[in-house]
């Protein structure tokens, strides 16, 4: 028992070690990027933000960068937050809003600047000081128009999950049943609350058994997160297409999306990183937002389905990246 106990603690201590892209010592100006958990677009945004940094000449040369990952779980999230903190980080990067809400309330009095990517809501942010970031906006009545040219129809029931962990997926809920009203077609949105990822797959299976056409994703790292390994296994059995929020869940199996392009929202969060390293105060930089987004579809997802490819739309199908 005492050796099992032993190993636990040793698993968990190694789960707090973040990666670490630079010296292993403290003596470099610590450059901290918290990343609320692992999936593509978040991915992407790290991708961005190093790419800008490396622009900038902002390298492991100069800085110890540590990226974390929080592995989709707030309280995981905070304390890596207060840890950068007592560290005295020279900035703290974080992605997603969990990460960012983290970072900022550990940050408040430290006078540590902070830099969120992915923030879906900003309004989430005004509170804090000493902070900027890049956001992403999606524009839900695109996104409805690619669901309904693909399934062919108006009327519609389509199904939403999101994660009360998630302090912006409630706006985005109220953004997109207001850009389905505005339609005035007869398009029912149903949404569920996941409280706990381990109950995705109830959640899921109760929106089937409500009769959804098809299922939405919002900007929901939690829920996103499990999109390969819960969500779509279970809709392809029912044979239910699910539309994603950017380009890398349709490559995952997803119909298609209106989707933003996550490592430009990546490049504007490192830019703004620079800035404030090279001297610039956060709160004297605007927070940025890219809105447009790009139609891509999955023809193999499609067929498997039965959806007609609409002619109508101007989009990139992601399998023909794989042939």
């Amino acid at each position: 028992m005492k050796r099992t106990l032993s190993i636990i603690i040793a698993l968990a201590l190694l789960a707090l070690v973040p990666l670490t892209l630079g010296s292993c010592g403290d003596e470099k100006p610590i450059i901290g990027i918290m990343q609320f958990g692992s999936h593509a677009s978040l991915n992407n945004c790290y991708t961005g933000i190093t790419q800008a940094l490396e622009s900038a000449g902002i390298t492991a040369e100069g800085y110890t960068i540590e990226r974390i990952d929080s592995n989709f779980d707030p309280a995981v999230a905070q304390t890596q937050a207060n840890t950068l903190v007592n560290r005295g980080a020279r900035i703290i990067l974080a992605i997603a809003t969990p990460s960012a809400v983290a970072a900022a309330n550990a940050a408040a009095d430290s006078g540590i600047p902070v830099v969120f990517c992915a923030v879906t809501d900003a309004s989430t942010m005004e509170n804090y000081q000493n902070i900027t970031g890049a956001s992403d906006v999606p524009r839900f009545e695109k996104q409805l128009d690619v669901v309904t040219a693909f399934m062919g129809k108006e009327t519609l029931k389509i199904g939403v999950l999101y994660s009360t962990e998630e302090s912006s997926s409630p706006y985005q809920i109220t953004q997109l049943k207001a850009a389905a009203a505005a339609r005035g077609t007869g398009i029912e949105i149903l949404d569920r609350a996941v409280s706990d990822i381990s109950t995705i797959d109830t959640q899921v299976n109760a929106l089937i058994d409500a009769g959804v056409d098809c299922f939405i994703n919002l900007l929901d790292n939690t829920i996103v997160g499990k999109l390969e390994s819960n969500i779509l296994p279970i809709t392809r059995e029912a044979r239910i297409p699910v539309f994603g929020s950017e380009i890398e869940q349709v490559r995952l199996g997803c119909v298609a999306s209106a989707s933003i392009d996550y490592i430009a929202v990546g490049q504007l969060a490192g830019e703004a990183a620079a800035a404030i390293l090279g001297g610039k105060r956060a709160g004297d930089i605007p927070t940025a937002v890219i809105t447009d987004p790009q139609i891509y579809y999955n023809s193999e997802a499609c067929a498997s389905l039965g959806l007609i490819i609409p002619t109508v739309l101007q989009a990139t199908d992601v399998a023909a990246e794989e042939r």
